[in-house]
């Protein structure tokens, strides 16, 4: 076969391999959605999108056992964090102690380790949340099971088709070209824990209004490769503010369940096709899919719809006090050349 016919003949896998990618969000977030309509409870139908959505971004395993064993693992570890969210609350020391500990753990996993790396996140974001914005209730938990169940029927009718199909990587082996390393240091483990205890501090002593955000921020930006760190925040900024005035200018066509969730399942396609290849543009359809999954329960609990503007603020917030951290990442290695060749 000719290199150029053999180079047509990988995009056409790859680009099989994103639409099978976005065709599995598409049928298990809109199933999330249209149970909550059987049941009539909007509130297990939010929980259930957010739950799909997470599900479907931890499945980084290869065979079918370790793909549903991973669903498991990471159900029972955001479950897990956000229980021991609710229980910290009342230990006001208690909480920067775990919390610091929870990110120093987080920060020594590479994205060598695939599937840990990713629950690590998961479990992080899931412990400040409930320390911080959200008490999670019933309909929470009964939401995220029912999100982690439809993924993993979905997963297992997926596995016969790659496999019949034989297409090529799936959307987090994309993930490689924005992220990296082998190996994170101590000294990483260390500035990153530190950033993240003392930005939400910061956050909470000036109220912004969801400090929770600006952690999910920071981790998300901090990189060992401190020139990807960078360009990821810049990236990550302009996929924010477009995200978001994008949602102002349909805000106001969105005053219905109906219309949010044919927003939210639509939303939802752009992460699976643009990871590893735009990385703003990814952050755009996050940012999209998060604030009108937000506005669905906001109204499924009584609430007005009103806009979340904090979505920008705390990530603006965040993406400075990443880039403190990040600037003290490239100091540390210009003092100490051996801590950047092991990255």
């Amino acid at each position: 076969m000719d290199p150029l016919r053999s180079w047509i003949n990988q995009k056409d896998v790859e680009e099989r391999s994103r639409l099978t990618a976005v065709f599995r969000f598409f049928f298990t977030i809109g199933l999330a959605l249209l149970l909550s309509m059987f049941f009539d409870s909007p509130k297990l139908g939010g929980f259930s999108a957010l739950g799909a959505f997470m599900a479907l971004l931890s499945d980084t395993k290869e065979t079918l056992d370790s793909r549903l064993q991973g669903l498991v693992i990471t159900f029972f570890g955001v479950i897990g964090a956000a229980i021991l969210g609710l229980f910290l609350k009342g230990m006001p020391y208690g909480v920067w102690l775990i919390l610091g500990i929870a990110c120093f753990g987080e920060s020594l996993l590479s994205f060598a380790t695939r599937f840990w790396w990713l629950w690590g996140k998961y479990c992080l974001v899931f412990l400040m949340v409930a320390l911080f914005n959200f008490a999670p209730d019933k309909d929470a938990f009964i939401g995220y099971a029912i999100g982690f169940s439809l993924a993993a029927v979905v997963i297992v009718l997926d596995h016969y088709y790659w496999k019949i199909e034989q297409l090529g990587k799936r959307p987090l082996e994309e993930l490689r070209a924005i992220e990296g390393g082998v190996h994170n240091s101590v000294e990483f483990a260390m500035i990153a824990a530190l950033t993240l205890v003392v930005s939400l501090w910061i956050a909470k002593e000036i109220k912004l209004p969801e400090p929770a955000w600006v952690g999910v921020t920071i981790i998300y930006l901090l990189n060992t490769d401190v020139a990807m760190g960078f360009k990821r925040m810049i990236a990550r900024l302009i996929g924010t503010v477009a995200g978001y005035l994008f949602v102002v200018w349909l805000f106001p066509y969105a005053h219905d369940h109906l219309t949010l969730g044919l927003l939210i399942v639509f939303s939802s396609l752009g992460m699976p096709y643009f990871v590893g290849k735009n990385y703003a543009i990814m952050s755009f359809f996050i940012t999209v899919y998060i604030l009108f999954v937000l506005d669905w329960l906001l109204l499924a609990y009584g609430g007005d719809g009103r806009l979340l503007q904090w979505r920008l603020y705390d990530t603006f917030f965040g993406a400075a006090c990443a880039s403190v951290a990040l600037s003290a990442m490239w100091v540390l290695y210009r003092l100490r050349p051996e801590q950047a060749k092991k990255q």
